[in-house]
C-alpha cells in the first residue's frame, strides 16, 4: 500500500485543491487520514450508494442489502446529514470490500490491510454495547492481531450475558446501522457464526430505541421545506450522533427508523432459517409501524407523495426493493419458523400436531403465500405492460427527476425507452426471485427441514400426499431458478440471501434423484440440472457454506 508520505501528499493535494467533496465525512477524517486519501473516501461513499440500475434504485454492492439512508442527504454539498463517525467509517469499510480503486488493488494485499484498519477505526469509534468503554473513557486500542481477514475477533470475546447486564446502555440509530454493516460483512465471511453477536446487539438496541413503533406526531407548527426541517432539527452531540431538538422529528428520520427496523425484522427471519433459531423480533412489536416508502420516491425525497402504506407486517409484494418483494416473504417465513418450533416443542408439539389447530395454522400460512403469489402476478402485470410503463406513476416519477441518485458514474442516464426496458427486465428478475422463494416457503411449510431425516425417509413420507405437493413446489422452484439464470445469469441481484433458499428448494430433488436413480421423470432431471447450474453461479458470486451439500446433488447426477 502507499507509504505514509504518499498518503499525506494525497490529502494535502485535496486540501489545497478545494475542499472535501462530501462534507459529511468531516467528522471521520481525523481517524482515517492516515489510512486512505480523502478522494478515495469520497469515492467509497459514492460506491456505497451506487445503483446497478438506472430504472430503479438497486444497490450495486453485494454488502448493501437495502438502503437505510438517502444518498442525497449524505452527499449534500453544503448541508449533509449529521452522522456519527463510526457510521461513516463502517460505510467506507463496506464499500472498500469490493472497490476497484487502484489504492486498494495494487498490490493485491492492500485491500486487506486497508479494510483491517478501517474496521479497527469503526470499532474504536463505536460505542458497542458488548465491548465499548463507558462514556468519558478513552476509546480502546485494538492491536492488529485482534483482526483477522477483516473481522475483529477480539470484539466478539464478550458473552451476551454482559450485554444483558448493561441495562442502562444508550445508543442511537446510527449505532444500530453500524452494527448492521459489521454484521452483514461478517455474515458473508468464514466467520459467519460470529456475526450473530453483532445481529443480536442490533436487535437489542433497536428494541431499546423502540424502532418498531411510530413516533408521536410533531407539535403543531407551520409547514417548512423538508430539507430545512432536517437542518433546523438536527444538532451534533458530543459523540457526533444526530438527535432531534425541540421535540420535532423530520419525516426523513421517521423513515430511517422504519427502514432499520424492517431490515432487522427481515434479517431476523432469514437467520432463523439459516441457524434454526427462534425469532428475536415479534410481529406484535411492530403491528403499528408503517411499511417503508418506495425506494425511488424515498431517494428523491418526495415525502409528500409517499402514497398509502399499510401498518404492520404485510404479505403483498409492493416494489422492486428488498422492502417491496423480500420483506413480505420474510413475514411469512417468520410464521413458518414459529410453527416449526411449536411442532418440535418437547411438551406441546405432539398435542399440536394431533389437533385441528395444526391444520388451521398450515391453511392460514398457505393462504398468506397465495396472497403473495397473487400480488406478485399483479406486480408483474402492472410493471411490464407497455401501457402501464407509459402511465406508471412510479416510473414516470423517477424519469422526471434528477437521476444522479441511481447513476454510479455520475453520467446522464440513457433514453426513457431504454430505462423502460431496464425496468421491465428488473421486474422480471424480482418476479423470478420472489416466485422461487415463495415455492421454497411452501416446501418448508409442509416438508421436512432435516436433510438427513429426509434422505433416510424412515416414516415413508415420500409416499404421502404432502410429499407430492411439496415435490410439485420443488419443480416449480427449479423452473423459477431457470428464469433467474436467464434474467440474472451471475445471480448478482440478491447473492447474500439466495443461497439458503436455493439449498432448501433442492433437498426434495436430491431425495428423488437418490431414490429413483435413473427412473426419475424428465421434469425432475431438468430441475436437478437447473439447481446445479444455479448453485455453481451462486458460489462464484458470493460463496456460502450453506450450499456445500449441493455438490452431492452434482455427483448424484
Amino acid at each position: 500500500s502507499p507509504s505514509p508520505a504518499n498518503l499525506a501528499a494525497f490529502n494535502t493535494a485535496n486540501e489545497v485543491s478545494g475542499s472535501l467533496r462530501y462534507p459529511v465525512l468531516q467528522p471521520v477524517l481525523p481517524y482515517i487520514s492516515s489510512i486512505i486519501p480523502q478522494s478515495l473516501a469520497c469515492d467509497l461513499l459514492d460506491l456505497y450508494f451506487a445503483s446497478a440500475s438506472s430504472a430503479h434504485v438497486v444497490p450495486q454492492s453485494p454488502y448493501v442489502l437495502g438502503y437505510l439512508f438517502r444518498k442525497a442527504s449524505f452527499l449534500h454539498p453544503t448541508r449533509p446529514r449529521v452522522c456519527s463517525p463510526a457510521l461513516l467509517a463502517s460505510m467506507l469499510w463496506v464499500a472498500a470490500q469490493t472497490s476497484d480503486a487502484p489504492f486498494l488493488t495494487s498490490p493485491p494485499s492492500a485491500r486487506g490491510r486497508v479494510c483491517q484498519k478501517l474496521l479497527e477505526v469503526t470499532i474504536g469509534l463505536l460505542r458497542p454495547l458488548i465491548h465499548g468503554p463507558a462514556p468519558g473513557e478513552a476509546s480502546p486500542h485494538y492491536p492488529s492481531n485482534m483482526v483477522i481477514n477483516g473481522v475483529a475477533l477480539g470484539g466478539f470475546g464478550v458473552s451476551m450475558d454482559q450485554l444483558g447486564a448493561r441495562k442502562s446502555a444508550t445508543g442511537a440509530v446510527d449505532d444500530v446501522a453500524t452494527y448492521i454493516h459489521l454484521a452483514v460483512v461478517i455474515s458473508a465471511s468464514e466467520y459467519k457464526a460470529a456475526s450473530l453477536r453483532w445481529w443480536s446487539a442490533a436487535w437489542s438496541l433497536a428494541r431499546e430505541l423502540k424502532l418498531g413503533r411510530e413516533l408521536p406526531p410533531n407539535p403543531s407548527q407551520p409547514r417548512v421545506d423538508e430539507r430545512e426541517d432536517v437542518d433546523m432539527d438536527l444538532k451534533t452531540t458530543l459523540d457526533g450522533s444526530a438527535t432531534a431538538t425541540a421535540g420535532h422529528i423530520s419525516e426523513e428520520e421517521r423513515e430511517e427508523r422504519r427502514r432499520i427496523w424492517w431490515f432487522l425484522y427481515a434479517m431476523d427471519r432469514h437467520l432463523a432459517l439459516c441457524y434454526n433459531r427462534p425469532l428475536a423480533l415479534l410481529d406484535k412489536e411492530c403491528e403499528g409501524l408503517l411499511q417503508p416508502m418506495n425506494d425511488d420516491i424515498w431517494h428523491a425525497g418526495d415525502f409528500a407523495n409517499a402514497g398509502y402504506r399499510p401498518a404492520g407486517p404485510t404479505y403483498e409484494c409492493s416494489g422492486h426493493s428488498m422492502f417491496g418483494y423480500f420483506l413480505p416473504l420474510m413475514t411469512i417465513l417468520g410464521e413458518i419458523v414459529d410453527l416449526q418450533h411449536a411442532r418440535h416443542h418437547p411438551r406441546f408439539g405432539m398435542l399440536m400436531r394431533n389437533s385441528s389447530e395444526w391444520d388451521r395454522q398450515v391453511a392460514e400460512i398457505t393462504r398468506h403465500l397465495e396472497v403473495y403469489g397473487q400480488s406478485l402476478r399483479d406486480f408483474e402485470a402492472r410493471h411490464t405492460s407497455a401501457m402501464a410503463l407509459g402511465n406508471d406513476g412510479e416510473t414516470a416519477g423517477v424519469d422526471g427527476r434528477n437521476l444522479d441518485h441511481v447513476s454510479p458514474s455520475g453520467n446522464s442516464t440513457s433514453t426513457t425507452g431504454s430505462r423502460m426496458n431496464e425496468s421491465v427486465m428488473q421486474t422480471k428478475v424480482v418476479v423470478a426471485y420472489g416466485t422461487h422463494i415463495m415455492h421454497v416457503l411452501h416446501i418448508l411449510l409442509t416438508g421436512k427441514w432435516d436433510p438427513i431425516s429426509l434422505l433416510d425417509d424412515n416414516d415413508m413420507w415420500i409416499s404421502s400426499e404432502s410429499f407430492v405437493s411439496a415435490m410439485g413446489h420443488a419443480v416449480s422452484a427449479a423452473e423459477a431458478a431457470a428464469d433467474i439464470l436467464e434474467y440474472d445469469p451471475d445471480l448478482s441481484y440478491m447473492p447474500f440471501f439466495f443461497g439458503i433458499y436455493l439449498l432448501q428448494g433442492s433437498f426434495l430433488l436430491l431425495l428423488t434423484a437418490d431414490k429413483l436413480q435413473g427412473n426419475a421423470s424428465p421434469s425432475v432431471v431438468k430441475a436437478c440440472e437447473t439447481i446445479v447450474r444455479a448453485h455453481e453461479a451462486c458460489v462464484v458470486t458470493l460463496n456460502t457454506e450453506y450450499q456445500v451439500c449441493l455438490f452431492f446433488l452434482d455427483l448424484t447426477l
